[in-house]
């Protein structure tokens, strides 16, 4: 996602990680906001499971992308900023678009 996500700081909830930095991982991650180049550092060697990111901007308010690990091979992501949904389009031409939940709904 490259200079889309710079600046973001992200909340991470792990369900299930694959890692030889397991416990550097889980302990970094605690209840801290990340930075964008913090949390690629750490995962250079992990693989996400099961899980969920959270952006933050840089007063630590939610931003509004989420992206959830559901297997290991399948993601998640939710937003409605538009610059990220066309560069997740670009790199992942098969990428499926599902409509965005409304809340009036149910």
């Amino acid at each position: 996602m490259g200079p889309l996500i710079e600046g973001y700081q992200w909340r991470l909830a792990i369900e299930e990680l694959l890692s030889p930095r397991y416990q550097e991982i889980t302990e970094a991650a605690n209840g801290y906001l990340l930075r964008t180049e913090q949390l690629v550092a750490l995962f250079e060697d992990a693989q996400l499971i099961d899980g969920e990111l959270t952006a933050h901007d840089a007063d630590g308010r939610i931003v509004g992308l989420t992206i959830c690990a559901l297997d290991g091979t399948w993601w998640d992501v939710e937003t409605a900023i538009q610059e990220i949904l066309n560069r997740i389009s670009d790199l992942y031409p098969d990428a499926e678009k599902l409509p965005w939940p409304s809340h009036d709904e149910g």
